[in-house]
């Protein structure tokens, strides 16, 4: 039997339009636009009217695909994780930079598209951030080497990285966004893991450990010998390692005696594997810096599984003061909210075509002493 191909895309019912809608109300096209895109210009009776009789139509309203093909903008900007966002959730630090955004994108009724990447090697890694519909991005804490960074750094969008990489780190690998170059906000790294290590040898510890993120997009837990960290290209752990060495060697230390474990999967899993794996190597030492409050947290739970008290065995020392406050943890602050919404407010600048001063924004940073940290038992 034949098939009538007219006939048949008569039967399918069309969606009504602004048309119908506006016909229905008996109004101009525009007002039913306005109740929608403007509602300012129209009475709240009127406006109610027309939403009421297009939610009755079964219309509801431009469609945004085809509103941001004729205004050029998607009214939305894109977040780039390293992380799949399972677990970026469950980081406070992250949860707290998030909100920061929120605050900005909420005021200017922004989406905030999250782009999330991959723990392991893909083949496909990529395609989100390249499909994504956004006007910007915001990158976050990614190693230069990252493949995910490449394919954020090719959309050619106005972008603003959170933390890694930084500018000067970039410029080193000859890297970085298309056009007048990246932004970027973050913190001196360096002079906190400095401060954070000096508070350590000012107690009297002499016997230090690491546990730091991985050095690298390709990074394998383990053992980093100074060797392997001078390869680091991931900027935050590159620039606490240095921070960490500086004040090892103004104490007259050898910083390669400094057991330095990797722990490039930051999960509840990967922290205590890493703590775990530390502790094994370097069961002697009587102070560990880690690199975020997560694993500082997971190494005094495998203190505690190895009957280690805290601080009287072992001081620990935190970054980002994002424990529970009953953990007290000793911890570097560092404004996360704040950071959220600097560079959200940076990005939406450079989008207004109102570019933010050169150069980036460094945030403070404080060590906050808690009950962690104390003279060697």
């Amino acid at each position: 039997m034949r098939i009538d191909r007219d006939a048949r895309h008569d039967d399918v019912p069309r969606k009504p339009g602004v048309v119908a809608v506006a016909r229905a109300v008996g109004v101009s096209p525009s007002t039913v636009s306005n109740a929608f895109n403007r509602p300012e210009r129209l009475s709240p009776a009127l406006r109610e009217r027309v939403l009421r009789t297009a939610a009755e139509l079964g219309y509801g309203g431009p469609d945004p695909v085809a509103r941001s093909l004729r205004s050029g903008r998607a009214g939305a900007i894109g977040v780039v994780f390293r992380r799949r966002l399972a677990d970026a959730f469950d980081e406070p630090a992250t949860v707290e930079l998030l909100r920061g955004l929120s605050d900005i994108t909420d005021l200017r009724q922004l989406a905030l598209v999250l782009v999330p990447g991959l723990q392991q090697e893909h083949p496909s890694i990529g395609p989100a951030v390249r499909n994504a519909a956004v006007d910007g991005l915001i990158v976050y804490s990614m190693s230069a080497d990252d493949p995910l960074f490449e394919a954020a750094c090719q959309r050619r969008l106005p972008t603003v990285i959170v933390d890694s990489p930084t500018i000067a780190d970039l410029a080193a690998v000859g890297g970085g966004p298309a056009g007048s170059g990246p932004d970027f906000v973050g913190i001196d790294d360096r002079a906190a893991a400095e401060t954070a290590v000096r508070h350590l040898l000012g107690l009297g510890h002499r016997s230090l450990a690491i546990l730091s993120f991985g050095l690298t997009a390709h990074s394998r837990p383990g053992a980093a010998p100074v060797r392997q960290q001078a390869q680091a290209i991931a900027s935050v752990p590159k620039a606490r390692l240095e921070g960490s060495a500086r004040a090892v060697a103004a104490a007259g230390l050898d910083w390669s005696s400094v057991p330095v474990e990797l722990v490039p999967i930051t999960s509840a899993e990967g922290c205590l594997a890493g703590a775990r794996a530390l502790l094994d190597r370097a069961s002697g030492i009587t102070a560990l810096f880690a690199f975020s409050d997560p694993l500082a947290q997971a190494a005094r739970l495998v203190a505690r599984e190895r009957g280690l008290s805290v601080p009287g065995d072992l001081s620990i020392i935190g970054f980002d003061d994002t424990a529970p406050a009953s953990e007290g943890l000793t911890s570097i602050h560092q404004p996360l909210r704040d950071k959220g919404r600097i560079a959200a407010e940076r990005l939406l600048r450079a989008l207004g075509q109102d570019p933010p001063p050169a150069g980036g924004e460094l945030l403070p940073t404080r060590l906050v002493v808690r009950d962690s940290t104390a003279p060697p038992g």
